[in-house]
């Protein structure tokens, strides 16, 4: 079960648009997150081929005078300009949007005829010279390649290499600022495989060696950087995410059940015999965290969430557009299961649930908290072993 970190290490935090390392890893179609040490190599970049079958064209955009527009207007001004992009290439378009760093953006699409990419660039360039009228930019606010595909298999270093070109040949036309490319238009060819740096003899086979260097540069960074975020994120005992990453899923599913309007539930459970088993000793109690976190594991939903919460034996779950019966047949599943699982532990142990279900039970984070946690207590204080809602 995936944490927050991946995610937010591919997400740019002013447009909200996937960044440069989500761009590089849709392309080739893979995740580094996932892949270990030993298995990411250069040799993965060099054998793993764009599938163009996915992606049938790239819209690449770079803004114009966005380093003029900071000096008269300044940086918050500019920002905006940025973010409003963002939100244009996204509500016109119907593929991924990255934002590659700066002024840049792509994104790739997926239409079957030639036609239709021309009624979305008529529709994406009359939108944006009329938003940036009423924003006060220049005319001709961005300059747009479009690059169409056939389903030819290429290296990602081709790819980037002709996205540049691309745009190279829109900004030395001093007339227009958009222009159609087809992938067979470039100098640079597609190449199935990336020369090695002993066979650099001409410019574009060293341009290439240099690409294919800063991608593997790029999703390494990526890599690493993911594993220390994993590492922040989880909780060292029961190698669940831990109260940070729980918070942060919380938020990601009140902001999804706010704007498709669709409750989810919470729920707030604590051992009740972790002081029989810290009577042996402490490793004793974490073993006994470890087992009811993997019982709560091998009994969710794929699109449920499972955390360890604070300290102890406490736990919290979220349960995607869950109403509250469902969500209290779900916290009587776990109740049972950890009945029976726990025979062939060392003590049984039972537990109690408190649950709170958005709206019905608060409509932000501290709110449903507190329910569900009040639930919790009401359980201890009516006996234990059992599933209480709020309210």
């Amino acid at each position: 079960m995936p944490t927050p970190s991946s995610d937010l290490l591919r997400i740019d935090p002013l447009t909200e648009c996937k960044n440069f390392l989500g761009f590089l890893e849709t392309c080739l179609n893979i995740s580094v997150a996932d892949l270990p040490k030993d298995v990411f190599t250069d040799e993965v970049i060099e054998t793993t081929l764009v599938d163009r079958s996915r992606y049938s064209a790239i819209l690449f955009v770079d803004l114009n005078d966005l380093s003029a527009l900071n000096e008269r207007k300044g940086r918050l001004y500019s920002d905006s300009v940025i973010h409003w992009m963002g939100i244009l290439l996204r509500e016109e378009s119907n593929g991924p949007v990255f934002r590659l760093g700066g002024d840049e953006f792509a994104v790739l699409l997926k239409t079957d005829t030639p036609e239709e990419y021309s009624k979305y660039l008529d529709r994406l360039l009359a939108r944006m010279d009329r938003e940036a009228r009423l924003l006060g930019l220049p005319d001709s606010p961005a300059d747009i390649a479009l690059i169409l595909y056939d389903q030819t298999p290429a290296t990602l270093d081709t790819v980037l290499l002709q996205m540049s070109e691309a745009m190279m040949r829109v900004k030395k036309d001093n007339l227009a600022h958009s222009m159609v490319f087809n992938g067979s238009d470039f100098t640079v060819a597609t190449q199935v495989r990336p020369h090695r740096e002993s066979a650099a003899s001409d410019g574009f086979t060293s341009m290439r060696w240099l690409w294919f260097k800063y991608i593997y540069q790029v999703l390494e960074m990526g890599r690493s950087l993911d594993k220390t975020q994993q590492e922040a994120y989880t909780d060292a005992i029961s190698n669940l995410p831990n109260m940070k990453a729980a918070l942060l899923e919380l938020d990601h599913t009140l902001q999804d059940s706010r704007s498709a309007r669709r409750p989810f539930s919470l729920l707030l459970i604590d051992g009740d015999n972790i002081r029989a088993f810290n009577s042996i000793n402490y490793a004793a109690g974490d073993v006994m965290i470890r087992d009811l976190g993997a019982v709560f594991k091998n009994n969710l939903r794929p699109s449920d969430f499972v955390a360890r919460w604070r300290t102890g034996d406490e736990f919290m779950v979220i349960l995607p557009i869950t109403p509250i019966e469902g969500a209290r047949i779900i916290g009587e599943r776990f109740r049972l299961a950890v009945k029976e699982a726990s025979r062939a532990w060392k003590f049984p142990v039972s537990i109690s649930v408190g649950i709170a279900c958005y709206p019905a039970h608060g409509e932000n984070i501290d709110a449903l908290i507190d329910m569900a946690e009040s639930a919790n207590k009401r359980a201890k204080e009516q006996g234990k072993d059992q599933v209480v809602l709020a309210g």
